[in-house]
C-alpha cells in the first residue's frame, strides 16, 4: 500500500508530491528492508526531482542510480528495477545501448509494464527511432490509459517525429485527462514554437509556469517565443529572471541558451550550451 501511495504522489511530478512519495517508499523499507519495489520507486522519485523539479542533476541522478542498483541487488527479476536503472543510465550516463538493454530486460520480465514501454519509447524517440518510439508509447497508453504523463510524452514523441498536428491533438487529450498537469502545456508550447505559432506557444508556456513554477523550461519556451514574436523587451525580462535565479539555485543552462538563441545572440547561446555540457 505504501508503495502504491508513493507512486501516486511521485508521478504527479511536482516537488512536494515527489517528496511525499519518497516518504512513503522509505516507510515501506522500514517495514521490509528487502522490499526491492520501494527502492525502484525511490529511483523514479530522485530522477523526477532532477528532470522535472530541476534539482542538481549530478547529485540526484546519482541517488536515482544507486537506488535502482539496490533494487536489482535485492531482486534481479524485478521489471521495475530494470526500467528505473534504464532511465537513469539514459539520462545520466548517455549510454544508449546499456539503457536499451535494461528496458528490453524489463519488458522480457513483464511485457505488460506500461512504464517500461513508455520509457523505452523515450529512448527510441530521443535517438531518432521515431516509428519504434510511437509504437512503444501507443502500447504504454493502451496498457494504462489513465497515465497523464504517457499522453503528454506521446505528444512530445509525435512532435519529434514531425507530426506536429497529431502531437497537439494528443497533448489536448492529455490535458483533458488531468487539467492541472503541467507537462502537456509545456510540450504544447514547444510544438507551437515548431509551427511558428508564437502567441499560442506563449500562452501554453505561461500555463505550464502557473502549474509548476519551479520548472524553468516553461520560462525558456516563453522567452524564446516572445523573442521570435519580436517582443524582445519581454523576452529579456524572462531572460533576466532566469539569470538571477541561476545565481540562487540550479537552472539548466540550456534554458538560458534557448532565450539567447531566440534573441539572435549566438555567442551567448554557445557560452550557455557549453556550461550545460
Amino acid at each position: 500500500q505504501l508503495y502504491l501511495v508513493g507512486r501516486f504522489h511521485v508521478f504527479k511530478l511536482t516537488p512536494p508530491d515527489v517528496q511525499n512519495g519518497i516518504s512513503s517508499f522509505q516507510k515501506a523499507i522500514e517495514i521490509d528492508p528487502a522490499y526491492a519495489l520501494a527502492y525502484a520507486g525511490i529511483s523514479d522519485a530522485y530522477r523526477s526531482l532532477a528532470l522535472g523539479s530541476e534539482m542538481p542533476p549530478i547529485e540526484f541522478l546519482s541517488k536515482s542510480k544507486a537506488a535502482a542498483q539496490k533494487a536489482l541487488e535485492l531482486d534481479e527479476a524485478l521489471s521495475e528495477a530494470h526500467t528505473a536503472l534504464g532511465m537513469t543510465i539514459f539520462w545520466s550516463d548517455w549510454n544508449w545501448d546499456e539503457a536499451e538493454r535494461q528496458f528490453k530486460r524489463a519488458l522480457e520480465l513483464n511485457p505488460n509494464s506500461a512504464d517500461a514501454h513508455l520509457f523505452y519509447a523515450h529512448l527510441l524517440s530521443n535517438t531518432g527511432r521515431h516509428a519504434e518510439a510511437l509504437a512503444e508509447v501507443k502500447l504504454a497508453r493502451e496498457l494504462n490509459p489513465l497515465l497523464p504523463y504517457a499522453g503528454a510524452l506521446e505528444g512530445q514523441f509525435l512532435h519529434s517525429a514531425g507530426k506536429t498536428d497529431e502531437a497537439l491533438v494528443r497533448l489536448g487529450k492529455a490535458s483533458e485527462l488531468e487539467p492541472q498537469f503541467w507537462m502537456p502545456h509545456l510540450f504544447a508550447s514547444s510544438t507551437y514554437i515548431e509551427k511558428g505559432r508564437y502567441a499560442e506557444a506563449i500562452a501554453e508556456a505561461r500555463k505550464a509556469r502557473e502549474l509548476l513554477p519551479a520548472l524553468t523550461a516553461s520560462a525558456a519556451y516563453e522567452g524564446y517565443a516572445l523573442a521570435k514574436a519580436g517582443r524582445d523587451d519581454e523576452a529579456r525580462a524572462v531572460l533576466n529572471e532566469l539569470l538571477k535565479l541561476s545565481t540562487e539555485r540550479f537552472v539548466p543552462p540550456v534554458h538560458i541558451a534557448l532565450i539567447y538563441n531566440g534573441l539572435g545572440e549566438n555567442d551567448k547561446t554557445f557560452e550557455w550550451l557549453e556550461k550545460g555540457y
